[in-house]
């Protein structure tokens, strides 16, 4: 009897060990439990963490998207309002061609005559450069034929032609020419008269409408020499006293 408070002691002692020990079981599972929880809550961190960035890098790249969306829409519109003003401009040029296309239609013949009737303005005028002039029309002509010049320059030549004939009329100009082989030297005075003098100086002649060279008078050999230099511009201007082809030319001294 005397034993059996030791006995319930020891009983005592044992279950509070167990108890202990049961509680250290606990508290381990807890700890664990707590650590896993906590790495848990990392790697769910992390992820959120991941998401996020992938988020943002998405809206970064979604607002890219959309202001290059809002540019090429941008550039849509000045591309279409660009193509409606070119059709615009297809359409005036396409009647611009059209418009030349008749003019030179009518443009072209027009030139034609034109060289046609300076043709026979130069067979009927005084025979000064008949050749060089004969030859301008001829070149003319064959330019009217030439697919590579344009109807512009074409027309300008055609006029220029008409202003050296214009031109004759308004100077005096001396040249040297053969004329039935034989070497002459001619005076102009603008589309007034022309004069053939011999080489030598000696004799001279002057052309009448009726289409005949009129020999004239040797009292006008000085005069007509002098003349000549003058058209030369180897001597200076001065008051000289040259015929005319009028009728009283026919006489044998000519008109004054």
């Amino acid at each position: 009897m005397i034993k059996q408070p030791f006995a319930i002691t020891t009983i005592t002692l044992s279950l509070l060990a167990g108890s202990a020990a049961v509680n250290a079981d606990d508290l381990t599972k807890s700890q664990q439990k707590i650590t896993q929880t906590d790495q848990f809550g990392k790697k769910s961190q992390v992820k959120i963490d991941g998401l996020d960035d992938q988020s943002q890098a998405l809206f970064i790249e979604y607002r890219q998207v959309l202001a290059e969306t809002e540019q090429l829409a941008l550039y849509n519109r000045q591309m279409t309002a660009i193509v409606e003003s070119q059709d615009q401009e297809l359409i005036s040029i396409a009647k611009q061609i059209s418009e030349i296309e008749r003019t030179e239609r009518g443009i072209l013949p027009l030139m034609s005559r034109m060289l046609d009737s300076l043709e026979t303005f130069v067979e009927l005028d005084t025979p000064f450069l008949k050749q060089e002039r004969a030859t301008r029309i001829a070149m003319l002509n064959d330019l009217l034929l030439q697919a590579d010049v344009t109807v512009s320059e074409k027309f300008r030549r055609v006029l220029e032609a008409y202003q050296i004939e214009v031109d004759y009329g308004r100077n005096i100009e001396a040249y040297r020419a053969k004329q039935d082989n034989i070497s002459y030297d001619f005076l102009r005075v603008g589309r007034l008269a022309l004069y053939r003098l011999s080489n030598d100086g000696q004799q001279a002649w002057l052309w009448h409408p009726n289409k005949e060279w009129i020999a004239l008078d040797s009292g006008y050999m000085r005069d007509l020499r002098k003349a000549l230099k003058v058209a030369q511009q180897t001597a200076a201007p001065e008051l000289l006293t040259i015929p005319l082809p009028t009728q009283a030319s026919l006489n044998t001294k000519g008109g004054k």
